[in-house]
């Protein structure tokens, strides 16, 4: 393959850009994911169903902001701005909610804010990079799998961080990792293709997305994935919390949840040799089935060797899910309305029913701690369920007499 003067390597190209930003949100979700909880629990003492009302709000309202910036976004001519609106405002939610807020209701407002915003990005970043990657400089599991990679390195260095400077290293990592996201989007994002060309218009746009909720398939498509998607709530919220009050160090929290994105990475880099291999649906149903044993695993509260398999599992409950309904998604919608799919399926999967599940988790930690993992799988094992009417009907040969 020739490269154009424009595009002289690999490393100038499209795909190679967006993913530069994508690493550096993710250096920030590395670290928010993992430790935020704690950061609430210990400087400003909130209670589990305090935590999970502060991290859920964003989530539940992402179904009405998900979409309509995914909407105001497909109609944007240079698809740059609305990734670097969002970055920016977010940095700046994230200084009032570190150093504004100190009352619940206050914590409760910038965090939404805050949240919101970074949430909004994650879409937008996938659906450029689905694009960009599809030019065949480099494939998309190896784009998601450089920004998992910075997933992980978040999740290493932020626990050797709190463990020798406390939790107030959370606020340094998050406000440096939001800047350099802005940095980035501002620097190095590219124009598309068809950057020149009039955007969308709005009744363009609302056909499109009449046409995408009309369509079976992309409706269990969202559903099924926001099941099997939102079954990590728990982990998400409250393993950090539970592996610390059964002795386990930061640093080794940091690990194991470095070890999950290990695998994922792991997976993605695979991703060519797998999708040869294995339809959407399959990676679908794959990703329910890891899940329910995941979670009831979990359940049980173990500790030693045993969380590490267990770790290793979030190739299937998170990455193979994942790719499957990003690979339906791109393939079901029109490019009138390709934020608005990412949005609306990251509206669910993250935003209605992870918060949802958000809520419920804070709910179950007070009450019952670790065994409100169980409630989680069966959550995706709902999922996987619904999952099985992607499948194509059998087809029924008729029987022969002897």
């Amino acid at each position: 393959m020739q490269h154009s003067a424009s595009e002289p390597s690999i490393l100038a190209s499209r795909a190679a850009r967006v993913t530069l930003v994508m690493s550096c949100l993710f250096s920030v979700t590395g670290v928010t994911l993992t430790f935020l909880p704690r950061w609430l629990e210990v400087e400003r003492g909130l209670s589990g169903l305090e935590i999970g009302l502060v991290l859920s709000l964003s989530q539940l309202a992402r179904v009405f902001t998900g979409p309509t910036i995914g909407f105001l976004a497909d109609g944007v001519r240079d698809r740059r701005m609305p990734i670097r609106i969002c970055v920016a405002a977010s940095l700046l939610a994230y200084v009032a909610f570190f150093f504004a807020a100190q009352s619940f209701a206050a914590l409760l407002i910038t965090g939404f804010l805050a949240l919101s915003l970074m949430q909004a990005v994650v879409p937008l970043v996938e659906a450029a990079t689905l694009r960009a990657t599809a030019q065949g400089r480099f494939s998309y599991g190896i784009a998601r799998g450089i920004g998992s990679v910075a997933f992980i390195v978040a999740n290493i260095a932020g626990g050797v961080l709190v463990a020798r400077f406390g939790v107030g290293a959370v606020v340094v990592w998050v406000l440096c990792g939001l800047a350099m996201t802005a940095a980035t989007a501002m620097a190095s994002l590219k124009p598309e293709p068809g950057a020149d060309a009039p955007a969308p218009s709005a009744a363009a746009r609302r056909g499109a997305v009449a046409a995408l909720l009309r369509s079976r398939r992309f409706v269990i498509v969202i559903l099924a994935c926001g099941l099997i998607q939102s079954g990590h709530a728990f982990y998400y919220s409250f393993s950090t919390i539970v592996w610390r009050g059964q002795g386990v160090p930061a640093e080794t929290v940091g690990l194991l949840w470095a070890c999950g994105v290990a695998v994922e990475v792991a997976f993605l880099w695979s991703l060519t040799w797998i999708e040869r291999r294995f339809s959407p649906e399959a990676l679908i149903l794959a990703g329910a089935a890891g899940g329910v044993l995941r979670w009831a695993c979990m359940g049980f509260a173990p500790l030693g060797a045993v969380l590490w398999p267990l770790q290793a599992m979030q190739a299937l409950s998170f990455a193979a899910a994942h790719v499957g309904a990003m690979r339906l998604i791109y393939r079901e919608a029109p490019d009138a309305a390709a934020a608005m799919a990412q949005t609306l399926y990251s509206a669910l999967s993250g935003g209605l029913l992870l918060g949802a599940c958000t809520l419920l988790s804070g709910a179950l930690y007070d009450a019952a701690g670790a065994q409100g993992y169980w409630a989680m799988a069966l959550i995706v094992g709902a999922g996987g369920g619904l999952a099985l009417l992607l499948l194509p009907p059998r087809r029924h040969t008729p029987e022969t007499s002897a």
